[in-house]
Formats: structure tokens, sequence, C-alpha cells
């Protein structure tokens, strides 16, 4: 799809998105949080739901995980608009509470309309929370983060740990650190070099 049409096809989904009341979490939303990037890079990063940072802003990973995503990225050698980066859940969850299977239920139709429009290459899974409402599995992280996983059959899936989880863990930034260079690989991207 050429990418004005992408934008056109997202947008139709994000208003869509905007007027949704098919959960409970509506109720408490300031605003929906849809999607942030343009995705050119064929690589796609998934959270959980939105926080108060990003139920304030409208958009996702704006407080302290996202700018920590950001630095993620950016090691990567990409730039924030290069990716993709949605959530499971589009409302966000009171208390920042993980989202319950029913929310997600009723969400995730529309991030499966996304990534059918974006078709990335990779789809980086942020956290059990998102491995569980794309995949359907119910294994813990820390036995799936670094193996692959199929998304519909044909999208490389690369469960990691939640930049959240870091933040509380920063030891677990080094496990991170060779999932996105598998990553990068899987895309046949060179790894940036260190910076002095």
């Amino acid at each position: 799809i050429e990418p004005a049409e992408r934008a056109r096809q997202l947008a139709v989904i994000a208003a869509e998105v905007s007027e949704c009341v098919a959960c409970g979490l509506h109720s408490t939303r300031t605003q929906t949080v849809f999607a942030r990037g343009l995705g050119g890079a064929g690589l796609c990063f998934v959270g959980e739901g939105p926080g108060a940072e990003e139920d304030a802003q409208g958009l996702p990973f704006v407080g302290a995980a996202g700018q920590l995503l950001d630095k993620m990225i950016e090691a990567m050698g990409l730039t924030r608009d290069e990716v993709y980066v949605a959530n499971i859940v589009k409302c966000r969850p009171p208390n920042n509470r993980k989202p319950s299977p029913d929310e997600m239920a009723a969400c995730v139709h529309f991030l499966e309309r996304q990534l059918a429009i974006l078709n990335p290459e990779v789809i980086v899974a942020l956290g059990a929370t998102v491995v569980q409402g794309l995949l359907g599995t119910t294994e813990g992280i820390t036995r799936l983060r670094g193996k692959w996983k199929l998304y519909k059959g044909r999208i490389a899936v690369m469960p990691t740990f939640h930049p959240a989880y870091l933040l509380r863990t920063p030891s677990a930034k080094r496990e991170v650190w060779t999932d996105l260079q598998a990553v990068l690989r899987q895309m046949g991207r060179a790894l940036p070099p260190p910076k002095k």
C-alpha cells in the first residue's frame, strides 16, 4: 500500500477507536491512544495499554517507559518516526493495571487491522500481556523472551521485556538489547556502530 493510502486507512480506524465504547475502559479515559510513527522501517512495537501520560497526550509511550523505548529505537539506528508504536488496548486501564482478557478481546481487532495495513516485517511484543493478546499464549515473558514466534503464521514476533520493567530492573537491559539485535539481523539491517 502507498504511504498516503496507508495513512488514510489508519486514520479511518483511529476515528473508530476514538468513539469506541466496547468495554468499560472508555468510561474513565481522557482520550483514546491510537499509535505513533509511520512504520516505514517495517518494524512495530506493541505495548499493553496507555498510562497516565499517554491518556493525557493521546500518544503511546510518552512517559518514562516511552523515553526508554525511544533510546532503544535510537540504539537500533532507527528514528522514532520510522517505527510504528501501538498498544493492545487503546484506553488507559485505571491505576495503570494490566488490561483484563475481556478488555483485550474487545479491543485487539483494532490492532489486528493496524497490523494488516502496515504488514510489518517484525513485531516486537513488549511484555507478557502483549504476547498473550497477540498470540494467545499464556507462557510467562521470562520463558518467551528472545524466542521468535509467528503472528498469523507469517509475521516474525520477538517477545521481550517491557520498558517499564527495565526501569524497575535495569539489569535486564542487556537481554533486551540482545533481542533487539536479533530483530535487526532478522530485518537484514546492520548494527549501528557503538557510540563513542
